[in-house]
């Protein structure tokens, strides 16, 4: 699938007749934005096509009443490109062969008119809210959730990272559980502590056999229980959950063979 080039034909079920109009990130090109298509919050705070390009937040659709909108070539920040969203109480989403027995499961966006039940088919693991109903054939009513990444919380949001290479972790994956499926040394990149607040975690959860260390790597000087690094989550099993006390991360409770 890919990102909407026409009205995404789906509904919206309304809380009431509010809208929010704001800013979106840098647009290198004219971008046309389509009714109903999902809308994020990037890692920049402006508003982006809700996709599986970057780590966003939810922030809701494009409305309907100012058709499908052309927005020039612009600069975040800079009052020249605006997009009119609404958020609606639930909406209706294309989800792969969903079904009855998918109600209460979780959602992340493939693109900015699709979801999938399945974080370990996705980067970034952008969620989008929980399945409520099936109205047709492969299109879900969905219940979104608003409350950026103190939702991931509330709904025990995942990321699964890739099996190689080193990663980054974004301030938009705190409070998820982090599954590890490396195959070689990873260096994972913490968020750092000025994009955190205190009590804001991360659970680590190393799930394959490899003897290959995930070593938690705190940006810059910052630091994980007094020292730049954790490196001995590596053995299959081995977890680690960290929190930020808002100046650095300590590591409040392990079970590392």
């Amino acid at each position: 699938m890919a990102n909407a080039t026409d009205i995404v034909k789906k509904g919206t079920v309304r809380w009431q007749d509010e809208f929010i109009e704001r800013g979106v990130e840098t647009l290198a090109a004219e971008t046309r934005f389509y009714p109903n298509a999902m809308i994020g919050v990037d890692a920049t705070g402006y508003y982006a096509k809700f996709d599986d390009t970057q780590a966003m937040i939810f922030a809701g659709v494009v409305t309907q009443d100012l058709g499908a909108p052309l927005l020039p070539a612009s600069t975040a920040g800079d009052g020249t490109a605006k997009l009119r969203i609404q958020q609606p109480k639930r909406f209706e989403l294309a989800i792969a062969s969903v079904a009855v027995t998918d109600i209460g499961k979780k959602v992340y966006a493939v693109d900015d008119q699709t979801g999938t039940l399945s974080a370990a088919t996705r980067t970034h693991a952008n969620f989008v809210g929980h399945v409520v109903d099936v109205v047709a054939s492969g299109i879900a009513l969905v219940e979104p959730c608003y409350d950026g990444t103190a939702g991931n919380a509330r709904y025990g949001v995942a990321k699964f990272l890739a099996a190689t290479g080193n990663q980054t972790l974004s301030k938009y994956d705190l409070n998820r559980v982090i599954f590890c499926p490396n195959t070689g040394a990873h260096d994972v990149v913490l968020p750092a502590v000025a994009d955190t607040q205190a009590g804001d975690w991360l659970q680590f959860v190393k799930t394959t056999a490899d003897a290959a260390a995930v070593t938690l790597n705190p940006p810059d000087s910052e630091t994980i229980d007094n020292a730049t690094t954790l490196a001995t989550i590596d053995a299959r099993y081995d977890c680690a959950k960290v929190v930020s006390t808002g100046t650095e991360w300590v590591v409040v409770s392990r079970d590392i063979t």
